[in-house]
């Protein structure tokens, strides 16, 4: 269980997109988990979770079908 007070304070300091950090809240297994989810957003978008790398990936939409079964397709700014 992930304690609210770290967080927030991980919300405070990653300036991501509210949907995109909530996804990565619930990918995240521990507080040091969603830390490294957070720490590896790549800068270009569009981007899709991939559940091998267990991160945010950038992906081109053209090419998303070929994940749909488990990609989120989601942008931050």
């Amino acid at each position: 269980m992930l304690r609210v007070d770290v967080v927030e304070g991980l919300r405070s300091h990653f300036n991501v997109h509210p949907l995109l950090f909530h996804r990565s809240l619930e990918k995240a297994t521990s507080q040091g988990d969603l830390f490294d989810i957070l720490d590896t957003i790549p800068k270009e978008c569009p981007m899709i979770w991939d559940d091998e790398q267990h991160r945010w990936v950038p992906s081109d939409l053209l090419q998303a079908k070929e994940y749909e079964s488990r990609a989120r397709i989601c942008f931050h700014h």
